[in-house]
């Protein structure tokens, strides 16, 4: 359905006609041609220079491409045209530009959110988003499933392959990755305007999708068993992520706040991790708030738990009206032999697999702009 009738005659917004998205060369003629894309995720390293080439493919309105987290010179590539810095940093429709970002060694492994200032009330409302993921010097990317570089493809998940020759990484485990864009829009929820609303309306939404309860109940789902796949042999009926790993394997989960009008609450069921990574005795948290605009990297590491248990494990917004409205999915830890994703290490329990390629990521990376 186009809405979702909630209370008090506000509906939560399922489909969006003024949709924008960040698009790869390369994706264009996919997307055009009626796939659901995800959110621009772009992977790179610590000490990386990237160049992002921006086309405006909108009928009307400028654009840009604007990277907050990195290291850039505002002077031309902050993405915004702000007090008396020179030059146009935005781009009008049929135009091009250049930005230049660099992954600097003294912030280290980050993800920045993509914005919009083209115009920045609106866009990144319609989806006008994405993140840039900063992984460890000299790793590459790999397809969970197929194995195929990813390093410079959009990929909202990937496997992150350590390069253990480096300096300081000689006992660095490979880890899973994945990026949350969550977006929300409904400015009353929660506060004392009367009548009190007790579900959230307009855009609520992860990574572009939605699974609302009240969807889910008309679609032959009991309430008890709304996280759960309304058919046991289509496990994709769920359309918000699934995260894959398999029992034990590290999951870094990078949260981002793309467009929101009240802060959330992330968690993933049954786990734990420390609230920041790669600090020494710092304390473990199942629950975190995040903000508009905002990353969170919440690096878990262990699938499964403290046990590795396999099974199927709740993430979602813990602020229940936005769960209920379809902020939430499943993060499916398999046991260690499952041959549906390939294992972090190079051999796993009854599992054969050609050794990945290793090489530098390139740097380079372009993205174009449609509506």
């Amino acid at each position: 359905p186009d809405a979702i009738e909630v209370d008090f005659e506000r509906t939560i917004q399922m489909v969006n006609p003024e949709a924008k998205i960040y698009v790869l060369d390369e994706d264009v003629a996919t997307v055009a041609s009626g796939l659901q894309p995800m959110p621009l995720t772009l992977r790179a390293n610590v000490g990386d220079c990237l160049k992002v080439k921006l086309s405006n493919k909108m009928k009307q309105g400028r654009a840009s491409f604007s990277a907050l987290g990195l290291a850039f010179d505002p002077k031309d590539s902050l993405g915004a045209n702000v007090g008396n810095n020179p030059g146009e940093q935005t781009v009008a429709p049929g135009e091009s530009r250049v930005y230049t970002f660099y992954a600097d060694p003294f912030i280290g492994e980050t993800a920045s959110l993509v914005w919009d200032w083209g115009n920045v009330m609106t866009n990144p409302r319609n989806g006008l988003y994405g993140g840039i993921v900063i992984g460890p010097k000299g790793a590459t990317y790999r397809d969970p499933k197929t194995g195929a570089d990813i390093s410079t493809k959009n990929s909202w998940i990937a496997d992150v392959i350590v390069d253990r020759t480096i300096q300081g990484y000689e006992t660095r485990q490979n880890y899973r990755d994945v990026a949350l864009f969550f977006q929300d829009e409904d400015n009353i929820i929660g506060t004392s305007f009367m009548p009190y609303v007790q579900n959230t309306a307009g855009l609520t939404a992860v990574n572009y999708r939605a699974e609302p309860y009240k969807f889910r109940e008309a679609s032959g789902c009991s309430l008890g068993k709304v996280f759960q796949p309304c058919s046991v042999d289509k496990p994709e009926s769920i359309a918000t992520p699934i995260i894959e790993a398999h029992a034990g394997d590290p999951v870094r989960i990078h949260v981002f706040g793309a467009s929101n009008e009240q802060n959330g609450m992330f968690s993933v069921e049954k786990h734990e991790w420390p609230i920041e990574p790669f600090m020494r005795g710092a304390d473990q948290i199942s629950v975190v708030e995040f903000s508009a605009s905002e990353s969170l990297d919440a690096f878990i590491q262990a699938a499964g738990g403290s046990f590795r248990q396999p099974g199927d494990y709740v993430w979602s917004n813990q602020r229940l009206p936005y769960a209920q409205s379809g902020q939430w999915g499943l993060l499916k830890v398999l046991p260690t032999d499952d041959q549906r994703i390939l294992p972090l290490s190079q051999q796993a329990p009854s599992v054969k697999r050609a050794g990945s390629e290793s090489g530098e990521a390139h740097a380079s990376k372009t993205s174009h702009l449609i509506q």
